[in-house]
């Protein structure tokens, strides 16, 4: 290599990996410009992150980094080890991808990766190729005890069962919810109808998680719950649960039978639609329905129609939106949005709801520890109480005065111990508001991956994964995204 052959030299070292193993930036700019010297390299910038993780990519100097590549001011990016770069093999990937874009080499010195050689390339392929086998054989493990925990009739986690709690590991029913799950039964069996389940709801003050509104489709997912049955189903097996039962069977039974009599799950949309079940009327909140129409020359026009411009007697301003227009846009977005640059803005929106989660849990769990604490204190006293009353020659009314004492030193001990449960739920609450951003950003990867490849099937269930809403107005979708807390605003442009 010639002195023309500039790299890119990245450097982070968290707090408490420089704590514990001493790997200091100072010794890891040394090391590099060494290596640099060894092989005549020039140094086109030195990028130092401190105090950053290598879990995510919401660093300065590594988006720095970033914008470097992709204007190919650099050769290649030297590092001390591929963890400094990051943890994540799907953000490493990602990054390899659109180093490969703008030819763009990679080095790292202690794995011996070096891709302006056949042989380095080469041996970077074959660690990922491992690594991605230690994955899928890491997912293999996980589902066989999630497995085993299934045939069990135990909970294997994921979003939780609204009407239930989770207190270690486990399903409690959560008595403020469990409430609501019995009145959407019965309102069921009364009116036969989702919409109006949803209406009495909102009219009563009934709200969803977060405080949001009720959707026929989350009632009508509910409905057909059969963990509120105390049944557990895994992998499209079905097993008998270990908790309590929120529903009788007759009651679940009779609710399944009307749903069938309705054809609830019946899909109603064509196979050249990709956003049925997921658009609705920006104007007036009502679902936008597949529908077409035919012109003379016997052609076929897709549309979503409003389904509340009938009922509302045409004043809804969004009567109908073009499946020819409105697909191909929300799909441009998908594709954008799993782009690093794109998903940023996001990905910070994320972490900042995270960190505040995370300050809330510590503040509960401080106040769990202390409660332990307390209940610890009384179970020493109420044992010293139980031992002088064993070992001690008292009169009888001593004993009877310790024997009190034992008795509110009980009291007391059960009260905290309900009060620990109380707040573990609590705990337990909270922890589950933590998104997990790296899911969240695989998802659109995945989207994108399969995207050349995939039929309108493939990436509707791919689209469904990402996608729980979409506003539609005629300048703008608001997209609620799954375990994104708020909608995001994308303009569109006007329909010609």
């Amino acid at each position: 290599m010639t002195d023309l052959f500039k790299v890119a030299l990245y450097i982070r070292v968290s707090t408490e990996r420089q704590a514990n193993e001493g790997d200091s930036l100072e010794e890891q700019e040394t090391e590099l410009k060494k290596y640099c010297d060894f092989r005549q390299f020039s140094i086109h910038q030195i990028y130092i992150e401190r105090g950053k993780s290598g879990g995510n990519t919401n660093r300065p100097e590594y988006q720095k980094l970033v914008k470097d590549i992709q204007k190919r001011k650099i050769n290649a990016v030297v590092v001390k080890k591929l963890d400094r770069l990051s943890r994540s093999l799907l953000d490493f990937e990602n990054l390899m991808n659109m180093m490969n874009e703008n030819d763009v080499e990679f080095i790292s010195i202690k794995e011996n990766f070096d891709t302006t050689t056949a042989m380095g390339k080469a041996m970077l392929r074959v660690a990922l190729v491992f690594a991605q086998l230690e994955r899928e054989q890491t997912s293999e493990r996980i589902a066989d005890v999630m497995g085993h925990r299934a045939s069990q009739g135990l909970f294997n986690g994921g979003r939780r069962i609204f009407g239930y709690s989770i207190v270690e590991k486990e399903l409690v029913p959560y008595p403020k919810e469990k409430q609501i799950v019995e009145i959407i039964f019965s309102k069921f069996l009364e009116t036969r109808s989702t919409h109006e389940v949803a209406k009495y709801l909102t009219e009563n003050g009934y709200k969803y998680r977060d405080g949001k509104q009720w959707d026929i489709r989350q009632i009508l997912k509910m409905l057909q719950q059969e963990a509120y049955i105390g049944k557990m189903t895994w992998s499209g097996k079905r097993y008998e649960g270990a908790h309590q039962s929120i529903i009788s069977l007759a009651t679940f039974e009779k609710v399944q039978e009307i749903v069938r009599q309705k054809a609830y799950t019946k899909n109603t949309y064509t196979s050249d639609i990709l956003l049925a079940k997921k658009v609705y009327c920006g104007s007036c909140g009502s679902p936008l329905a597949p529908s077409h129409t035919i012109n003379r020359n016997k052609k076929k026009y897709l549309y979503y129609r409003c389904t509340g411009s009938k009922q509302r007697e045409r004043k809804c301003r969004n009567h109908h939106f073009s499946v020819s227009q409105l697909d191909p846009q929300v799909t441009d977005i998908l594709l954008t949005l799993s782009e690093e640059k794109a998903f940023a803005s996001i990905e910070n929106q994320l972490l900042k709801h995270n960190e505040k989660i995370s300050e809330r849990m510590a503040e509960q769990i401080q106040t769990l520890q202390h409660l332990e604490s307390m209940r610890v204190q009384l179970k020493t006293k109420k044992d010293t109480y139980l031992d002088s009353l064993l070992t001690n020659q008292f009169l009888s009314k001593e004993r009877e005065l310790i024997r009190e004492k034992l008795s509110e030193l009980e009291t007391e001990e059960k009260t905290i111990k309900t009060t620990i449960t109380k707040k573990q739920i609590t705990v337990s609450q909270t922890r589950e508001d933590l998104i997990n951003i790296a899911e969240i950003k695989k998802r659109f990867i995945e989207y994108r991956a399969d995207y050349p490849f995939a039929d309108i099937s493939t990436h509707r269930i791919r689209l469904s994964k990402i996608i729980d809403r979409i506003d539609c107005e005629k300048d703008k979708l608001r997209i609620q995204f799954h375990d994104v807390p708020r909608k995001e605003v994308f303009d569109i442009p006007n329909e010609k």
